[in-house]
This record gives C-alpha cells, structure tokens and sequence, in this order.
C-alpha cells in the first residue's frame, strides 16, 4: 500500500521478484485488510494484577491431571536487451513483468515506455540487474482511478511467488523520498520467525 503524492499519470512503481508473476500471482486489495493488520498490531493497553501474598501452591498430582493443553502447535517482444516476459491489467493498473540483459537498457526502455522514475536509477537497477531479477512494473490508468470525496485513492497491490528467501527490496523506493521513508512490515506466518538481516 503506498502513499504517493502527485497526479496518477506520473505513478510508476518497480519492484525486483526472483520469478516471472502471472495475472493469476497479482490482485487489489481493499483497504480495510491494512486496517484490520493495523488493529491486530496496535499497542494494547493491559493490566496486571499482583499475586495473591495467600495463594498456597497445589499439589503437582493436581496439576498434571488438569494441565493446559498448548496451542504452540500480450504484448511480448525486446528491445534494448529488456524482454517483456508478461503484460497484464489489474484493477486500475496496467502491469509488465520484464527482464533485463543490463541496468542503461532497462533504465531506457522504461524512459521510452514513459515511466516516470527518478535520475539515477540506473546505478540502483544494475545489482538487480546482474542478479538476474526480474522487474515487476505497474503503472496507473488514470481512467480507472477511485476517488474518495477529491482525493484519489490508489488500491494497495497483492503479489505473491514461492522463493527460498524473503527479501523485501526498497532501494528504488528511496530515490523518490524527499527526506526519510518510513516503511512498516507486518510478517503473518505459521511456525518461523523473521528478523531483520541488513
């Protein structure tokens, strides 16, 4: 979900995934799925209580016989060494997944093709690039856009693929920030934990 300022001709957003997305891999989201995270997430205000100074503790035969059980349980074609490996619509956005044979041929191409992405993204594409990433591209059709009251409302985007490692890169978001950027990550996921590695 992001939070852009400005008219939507001039939205472009590029991420690097490992895999060549499919219309069927990306969709919109309401909104209210960002909220209801926020929510579950949120500070909570608890209270403790102190323990009883008479509380007299019971017989361990008591306990193992009445323990808690745990819950721990299109178009298509290249140009310039960039291939358009798919090109779809979702929601009001129009999509291409491309590869690239090297970072001036993909910072052309998107140039040509009217991207609007910020000087210097040549030198931040190239290690994706080298990599042999693929670049999940989406821009805004103006006339699909909702508004709510007189401000216009882009849909926050689902993608999802299957890869060993979880990355999440941010670099290219940062070339448009005018000062810092806050990002906010929220991991939903069974039996593992995710820390922070650079």
């Amino acid at each position: 979900q992001n939070n852009y300022e400005g008219p939507p001709s001039d939205f472009a957003m590029v991420i690097p995934v490992p895999v060549v997305l499919q219309k069927e891999n990306v969709k919109t989201l309401d909104a209210t799925s960002f909220a209801k995270i926020d929510a579950m997430a949120a500070p909570r205000l608890v209270e403790y209580w102190e323990t009883d100074p008479c509380y007299v503790e019971p017989d361990v035969d008591y306990m193992e016989d009445n323990a808690i059980p745990s819950s721990a349980e299109p178009e298509t074609g290249t140009m310039g060494g960039v291939t358009i490996e798919a090109q779809f619509k979702v929601g009001e956005y129009e999509i291409v997944i491309l590869s690239a044979k090297d970072s001036t041929g993909l910072d052309t191409w998107l140039r040509t093709h009217k991207y609007n992405i910020p000087q210097g993204a040549e030198a931040v594409l190239r290690p994706y690039v080298e990599a042999g990433t693929k670049f999940f591209v989406a821009k805004v059709d103006a006339k699909k856009v909702k508004f709510e009251g007189n401000r216009l409302k882009l849909s926050p985007l689902r993608f999802h693929y299957d890869t060993k490692e979880f990355r999440l890169p941010i670099r290219l978001g940062l070339l448009n920030a005018k000062g810092h950027q806050d990002v906010i990550v929220h991991i939903l996921a069974k039996g593992q934990r995710y820390e922070a590695a650079n």
